[in-house]
């Protein structure tokens, strides 16, 4: 199991998830998120990113996306209380997403990408956690019971 990246220790986080917007949708910006790799065999200029590369960075993206959400699907499914380990299930998914760009591709995904992926996510699944937690407080309060 790898442990949390530190986009969470990184100057200013806690600022920039509180003021993201709730209804910004993440987009996947290849000239924002993609770093090209140097190489002492190529010149840099002739390096550029092809459209199967942004593809495949799209795709990527994608399936962190979705497999996010199915996490989240599957809590709500079961009812579950919020934990704070949640958070960190989705800042792993986002990074074993980056980390599953091979070593000798001529491009990678940069420290912007997964800062800008994980708040997206973070902040979509705040509301969803919260609501999940409303609702296990709601079906285990003792006084319904009593």
């Amino acid at each position: 199991v790898t442990s949390p990246p530190s986009v969470m220790s990184l100057p200013g986080i806690c600022e920039k998830i509180t003021s993201f917007p709730k209804d910004r949708k993440f987009s996947f910006d290849s000239q924002k998120h993609i770093l090209r790799k140097k190489s002492l065999y190529v010149i840099p200029n002739l390096m550029s990113i092809s459209n199967l590369d942004v593809i495949k960075f799209q795709h990527i993206t994608d399936n962190i996306i979705a497999c996010v959400e199915a996490n989240i699907a599957k809590k709500e499914q079961e009812k579950r209380d919020y934990s704070r380990n949640f958070i960190h299930e989705i800042l792993n998914e986002v990074q074993k997403g980056v980390n599953s760009v091979p070593r000798n591709a001529k491009c990678t995904f940069n420290k912007q990408y997964s800062i800008d992926l994980s708040l997206y996510l973070c902040k979509m699944a705040a509301e969803r956690f919260k609501a999940m937690h409303e609702a296990f407080q709601k079906a285990n309060d003792p006084v319904v019971y009593l």
